[in-house]
């Protein structure tokens, strides 16, 4: 039985790859929104029906109770979205180290 005070293989897994990602390119917490507008000029399709509406991607956060959003352009959408899976898989990592010391918590404490 592994002592209490050494990090299992997992803790150690997880911790290795949220360094990885910290070092990496980065992340951010926020969720997609897909926006559709019209943009205003007359003689654009977009101006005569809703189904013609042009299309457009941002992120939105809460921060402070309030929301927050900022327009993505297609350029960055790859990059945006790698910093959103990336905040996701440091919550989960996050979530396994947590796990982990709930085990030690919750393990008996071995009499000397």
């Amino acid at each position: 039985m592994p002592c209490q005070n050494q990090p299992s293989a997992r803790e150690r897994a997880a911790r290795s790859r949220l360094l990885q990602i910290l070092r990496g390119s980065g992340l951010i917490r926020a969720t997609w929104v897909k926006l559709s507008r019209p943009c205003g000029s007359t003689a654009c399709k977009c101006a005569k029906t809703r189904r013609y509406w042009h299309k457009s991607w941002s992120i939105s956060q809460s921060c402070n109770g309030k929301l927050r959003r900022k327009s993505i352009p297609s350029r960055l959408h790859d990059d945006v979205d790698r910093w959103l899976k990336q905040y996701w898989e440091v919550r989960d990592l996050l979530d396994q180290i947590s796990a982990e010391y709930w085990a030690r918590l919750e393990m008996k404490p071995q009499r000397k």
